[in-house]
């Protein structure tokens, strides 16, 4: 999978994505304020948004360590309470969480 480090740094560039989606107006909400937590708690990210709303967030490493796998603990934390609020409280969103090749993956099902 190629990565955009660049993009990943660049928090406007990954909320245009996110914008520019076709999802869902309340999805979109949703992810931007996901984006925001995961700026604010210092982690490079990027997202893909797939067919069927299907939605991909790659958690790459806390700043500013910046090595791909290297998460601070808290920060970590606080954006998975975060996925699990929106789950909770949006019965059409489903997460599921992965680990593959340092990469920390947030999958987001959204159902219409």
């Amino acid at each position: 999978m190629d990565i955009d480090i660049e993009q990943c740094r660049e928090n406007d560039k990954i909320k245009d994505i996110i914008s520019k989606s076709g999802l869902p107006i309340k999805h979109i909400k949703l992810l931007l304020r996901l984006s925001d937590t995961i700026y604010i708690n210092g982690i490079n990210y990027n997202v893909v948004v797939g067919e069927d709303n299907q939605i991909l967030i790659l958690l790459i490493s806390s700043k500013p360590e910046n090595t791909t796998g290297v998460f601070n603990t808290y920060s970590i934390t606080n954006v998975l309470y975060k996925v699990r609020e929106m789950e909770k409280e949006h019965d059409d969103l489903e997460t599921r969480c992965e680990i593959e090749d340092g990469l920390f993956k947030i999958l987001l099902n959204a159902t219409s």
